[in-house]
Formats: C-alpha cells, structure tokens, sequence
C-alpha cells in the first residue's frame, strides 16, 4: 500500500538531495517499495519481444515491447530524480555512476562475446559493418547508425546486425545523459523564482511545463517523421523520447500525492491499460505506421498500470503481474533483452539451418539461462561492488574500460577485414589480365571450362564493396525523392547524347556503359532514383506523400530528357514495389500499359530507347551465401523460374512497333539449362541480391557495345 507524508525539503541535503531554499512538496509516495506490477511489466515486455523476434509472424506486434520498457524507465528513473534532485555537479555524477555501474558491464559482456560468434560464424563480408555497429553499440549511438542505414535502399536490405537491438538502450542511455541535467535545470528554475518572488513556491508547475513540453514536442516530431521518413522515425531519439517523458509525467503526478480515485477504479484503468498493450501486440504489424501516433496505444496502456498502481488491488492485474514467474522473468529482463537478439541473428548461420519450433524453444531456454547466470554474475556483482559503490571515478573507469574495449576490439576487426580485402583486391586484379572465359565470357564465348570449375576471383568481401560507381559519385535521388541529380560520363564534351533511366537495375549498367560512351566519344548522363520506376502512374509507396514524390521525380526525368533532345535513352527497371489501386494480379497488366506510355512519349519526341531486361535475381545476399559455401558456390544457384521476375517494361519495349525501341535481353550470360548463377566466369556476379559488381557488368561490355551498335548504327573509326 502506499503510504502518503508530507515533507519540508532543507537546502543543506547535500549531494543528490534537493536544491536550494526551502520548497513545500504535496505527499510523495515511500520510496523503498517494490512495486510488483512494474517487474510484472518488464516481464510482460520482455517475453511479447522475445516472441516477436524468434516467431515474428505469430506476434506481429510484439515490437511495442521495447515501447512498454521506454516508459517503464522513463518512470523509474524520474520517480528517483523527484525523490533526490540532484543538487550540484556531483549529484548529477552520481546519478550516471549508478547508471553506469547497472547498465555497463552487462552490456560489454555481450557486445564482446557476440564479436566472437560474428568472427566464428558469420560470412566475413557481414563482419566489418558488425563491428561498426558494436562500436557504435558500446558507445550508444546505435540509433543514429540504424536510422542512416535504414534511410539507405541497399543497406535497407542487408542482413540484420547481432548488435542492432541496442538502438533502444542507446535511446535510453541518450536520455539518462540529459533528462537528470533537465530535471536539475527545472528545480533550479523553480528555485530562483521563488526566491525573487519570497515565496515558498512548490517546483511541480515548473516540472510539468518542463516534461509536458518534452513530450508534446517529441510526440509531434514522431508523428511528422513517420509520416514522411518512417525508417529514420522508428530509430531517433527525439522520436522516442515522449515515451520516457509519458512515463515521467505519471511519476511526476504520482510524487505529487496524485492516485487514481477508488480501488475500483484504479483495477479498471490497469486493467484497460493491459488491455491496450496487448490489442497492439496482436494486431499492429509492420505495416503499422509507427512510432507515430500508433505509439500511443502501447504506451498510454503502459501508463496507465503505473497509474493505477494496482498491488494489492482486488480485482486489478496485479494479482497476474505479481506472480513468481513474472517477478523472476522482470528481475532479468534486462539480461534477456541483451542476449536474445544476437542468439536469433547468429543461430541459423552457426546451425546451417532454418530454425524449427523445437530448436527455437531450446534457444529460447538457454536465452533466459544465460541471461539469469549474467544477471548473477555481472549485473549484481558489478552494481554492488563496495568499491565501485564508494567511488565514483572508479565507476567511471569502469565504464571508459568497457567502452574503450569494445571500440578497440571493433577496430581491430576492421582493420583485420580490411587487410584481407585489400590482399583479394591485389589478387582479382592481377587476375583481369586474362578475359577469355572472364564472367560474362564464360557463357559468351565458346571453349570455356564449365562455371563451376573455376576458380572464385573475387573474394565475397570485394565483391560487396565493388559498386559502380555512380554510388561513389552521389547521382542518386533517394528517399524522399525531392533531389534532382544528374551525372555525366562518357565524353563530356559528346555530340551524341545518351541518357541512362531507371532506378538502381539501371544503375548497375554504368560500369558497362561509361567506357562503351568513351569510345565511340558520346556524353552519358545518368537519370537515377531508388526504389522508383519508371511509370507515370502512383507507385505504392509509403508514407503516401512519398508515392507523390516518385511520380513527380519520374516526370522530371522524362520532361528533361525530352527536352534535352537526347539521342538514345538506355532504361532497365526492377518493377517490384506495387502500385497504387491496382491488384498484385494486375500488376503487370497495368505497369506494362504504363511502361508503353512513357516509351512513346521519348519516340514520338524522335528519341530511340533501347530497353535492357532486369537481370535474374539471386536467391538471397549472394556475397553472404557464397562465403558460407565456398567449397561450392553452386549451392548458391537459383532456379531460373524463381530468378527471373516479371519485367513489364522489357515486355512493353517488345510490344513496340516503331522501330525506335529495341530489347536487350541478356539472360543468358546469367542462366544455363534452367539455373540461374551467382558465380560465372570466376566472378561473384552479384554484390546484394540483385545489383550486379563493377567488375561483372564490365565483362558484359561486349553484348551492349553489340547492341548500341545495332541501335546508333557502326563506330566511326
């Protein structure tokens, strides 16, 4: 139960005591007590996220489990800052030590030994970003690195880091750093005022404002963002942050002698509370804008259990939340959360399987026994180490240890990854001197020794970072598609004119194109856009303002070039994402429809097209599976029938009867007898699952120069 006192604060408390000058404060509730309700919480957290991640399709909304803890923490730890405001600098330093004594240990033990299993285990092209990752992990700023990567189309894509999980403790640690300097702030504020005014002038107002703008602005800028940078929203800090404030807000109302009125009333609203944290776990998905909004529903229900503060409320939940296991699973919640995502990111690949019922329950069972050994072991021991306790630069050591261990460990990594890229890289090129059965040549020319016999030439960690180079070069409109951006290659200084179009299945012909432009002394400019295609008609984007915007790109690009009187416009598309209103049956229906429109709009402006079909498509991070099967890079293959997608836009130029627009189709420098390949001609063809190396669309020159030349007619010598 809670017992209520009424308290005059001195100003001579001292260090994590209260400020200044004489403040009155309403009733406070005990400090020292357990709340049983709130382990109940972690637990109920804790366990909807381990689901989530290990069954996702199960618990489609098992994410809002991480949302549930950033309220938790944003009331426990305003609840202790209302209790003890820090005073000075050293309370302010005392408030990180324990925070760093608590969080820091646990965290580097796993940092560490999931660096160990990535090295064991995981293909080497993933272990440089890993150990960027960690670094940024060990120094809390994974958020930030995620919301970069997610905003990127190609590393969007790329398999999921064993360490990306700590972009919420990140969030957390971010707010640990100022919210006690805020709170600090606020009392002082509070403080000075009075004293002007001689009064005896209670902080709370103060404090509300403080927190209540906080959370109104935060809470606005994740509504914003998620509607126009949904994968930038989900990670940032300011987008998360109202979350610890709502939790603040319900400790700031609490300290102040505020309780929910009757005990009926208060099991209703933790039972409603419950209520809307579940409903989000079952159906709220990835199709959920979220945080957003939609945030709201995980959270209000999280604060309202604290509200209630239903133990020992007949009739409330707390009888549920209160129960040992829950208590035990809340107790070590913590040590669950660090753990479990690196044992479902590296399992598969160290088992070399796709993971069942049976052995993910097994997982799942030495999940929580490891993390109730660290939780022993680690946590407790290091957070109430008497020397550490008494000392607050040892417990800083401790966490300038930790950090530097990691970052050293993650750099050292680095630099071993890419002493070895750089030996392949010296080996590939010395290897390009012979071109007769290089790649593409392989297929192309006749005599050469079958695919699978020869050697790998480029090593899966060249091939990774062997991107053409209109990456390096920035010619790129992203997300949100409001930049408009051309590049030039060739010669600059051409008469004839070509234009390349299309989004990143384009892009990855430059390498091929810009010395065949060179040659024959035509000026490439490059027309390039991520995720987009090339249809006039809305693309099925999200949020909705950016399927706008990719039209309204795709009208720029085609206006210019005809406007531009360009000679030649090379296209090519991967035509993936849907379109608007239209039925996945339909799709190619109405996207060839739309393809056909805008091929003739550049021949009736008298400009020829030529078409290149999208390129098959490996069966997953092709770089990844081959280092896992380099013995045979076969098992890597693709069926031709799953590797080769529908391509409105070849069928559209196919469809033309001008005589402007002709097709390149060049399957078969991919495909023989119904298999699609990754490695041809000793070359790592792919450096994802569909964009082709540099180094591979270099060997295909000869099919396109062939091909220019029966669009523009013969060199000229």
């Amino acid at each position: 139960m809670v017992e209520s006192r009424s308290i005059a604060v001195s100003a001579t408390t001292g260090a994590g005591g209260s400020p200044t000058s004489s403040v009155r404060r309403r009733p406070v509730a005990t400090p020292d007590r357990t709340r049983l309700d709130i382990q109940g919480l972690r637990a109920f957290a804790v366990t909807v996220v381990l689901l989530y991640h290990f069954w996702p399709r199960r618990l489609t909304g098992g994410y809002v489990g991480v949302d549930v803890f950033f309220v938790i923490s944003g009331f426990l730890i305003s609840s202790h800052l209302f209790r003890s405001p820090p005073t000075d600098l050293r309370g302010l330093a005392a408030f990180w030590a324990r925070r760093v004594r608590r969080l820091l240990p646990a965290a580097t033990v796993v940092l560490l030994c999931t660096l160990v299993a990535a090295v064991a285990w995981l293909p080497q092209t993933q272990l440089p970003q890993v150990a960027r990752e960690l670094a940024a992990a060990a120094l809390y700023s994974e958020n930030w690195v995620l919301a970069h990567s997610a905003t990127d189309y190609l590393a969007a894509e790329s398999a999921p880091s064993p360490v990306q999980h700590y972009w919420s403790l990140s969030v957390e640690e971010q707010y640990y750093l100022f919210w006690p300097i805020l709170i600090f702030l606020l009392y002082r504020l509070s403080s000075v005022r009075a004293t002007r005014r001689r009064g005896d002038k209670s902080p709370t107002p103060w404090l509300a404002a403080g927190l209540g703008a906080v959370f109104v602005s935060s809470l606005g800028a994740s509504i914003h963002l998620t509607s126009t940078n949904p994968p930038a929203a989900y990670f940032v800090t300011h987008t998360r942050v109202w979350e610890l404030a709502l939790g603040a807000l319900v400790a700031l109302a609490l300290h102040t002698g505020w309780r929910v009125p009757g005990a009926p009333l208060r099991a209703a609203a933790a039972w409603a509370g419950l209520g809307l944290m579940t409903w989000a776990c079952l159906t709220f998905t990835q199709a959920t804008a979220f945080p957003g909004a939609a945030a709201l529903v995980p959270t209000v229900g999280t604060a309202l259990v604290l509200a209630a503060d239903g133990d020992g409320v007949a009739w409330s939940p707390s009888g549920l939340l209160g129960l040992r296991p829950s208590q035990r699973l809340g107790d070590v919640s913590y040590s669950v959360y660090l753990w479990h995502w690196p044992v479902v990111v590296i399992a598969p690949v160290a088992l070399g399987r796709t993971l069942t019922w049976p052995v993910k329950l097994v997982l799942v069972a030495l999940v929580l026994v490891v993390a109730a050994l660290s939780k022993v072991y680690v946590e407790d021991t290091v957070r109430r180490a008497p020397t550490l306790v008494r000392s607050l630069p040892r417990s800083f050591a401790v966490a300038a240890v930790s950090i530097s261990l990691v970052v050293a460990s993650s750099v050292a990594t680095v630099a071993w990854t890419d002493a070895r890229q750089a030996a392949d890289r010296a080996a590939l090129h010395a290897a390009l001197s012979d071109t007769t059965c290089l790649g593409a040549a392989a297929l192309r020319n006749k005599g050469c020794a079958p695919i699978q016999g020869r050697k790998l030439l480029n090593s899966p960690s060249v091939a990774r970072d062997d991107k053409p180079g209109v990456y390096a070069d920035d010619c790129w409109s992203n997300n949100p598609f409001t930049r408009h951006r051309v590049c030039t290659y060739g010669d600059s200084g051409g008469k004839t004119r070509v234009a390349l179009l299309g989004n990143s299945h384009a892009g990855h012909w430059q390498p091929a194109l810009d010395p065949l432009a060179r040659e024959r002394h035509w000026r490439l400019d490059t027309y390039l856009v991520s995720q987009c295609y090339t249809v006039t008609i809305p693309i099925d984007l999200k949020p909705a303002a950016l399927s706008g915007n990719c039209t309204r790109w795709n009208e720029w690009a085609i206006d210019s070039i005809i406007k531009g009187r360009y000679d030649l416009v090379v296209m090519s598309n991967r035509t993936w994402q849907p379109l608007r209103g239209v039925a996945r049956a339909d799709k190619p229906r109405v996207a060839e429809a739309a393809y056909r429109d805008v091929l003739k709009r550049f021949t009736d402006a008298g400009i020829r097209v030529m078409v290149i079909r999208d390129v098959p498509s490996a069966v997953t991070e092709a770089p990844d599976c081959v280092a896992q099967h380099l013995n045979d890079v076969t098992a890597c293959d693709n069926p031709a029938s799953k590797a080769l997608e529908s391509d409105p836009l070849a069928a559209a130029s196919r469809a033309d009867r001008t005589g402007m627009v002709t097709t390149l189709d060049l399957t078969d420098r991919f495909c023989r007898a119904g298999t699609c390949h990754q490695v041809i001609g000793g070359l790592l063809a792919y450096f994802d699952h569909g964009h082709l190396t540099a180094t591979f669309t270099r060997t295909l020159e000869p099919d396109i120069g062939a091909a220019l030349d029966r669009v523009m007619g013969p060199r000229q010598p």
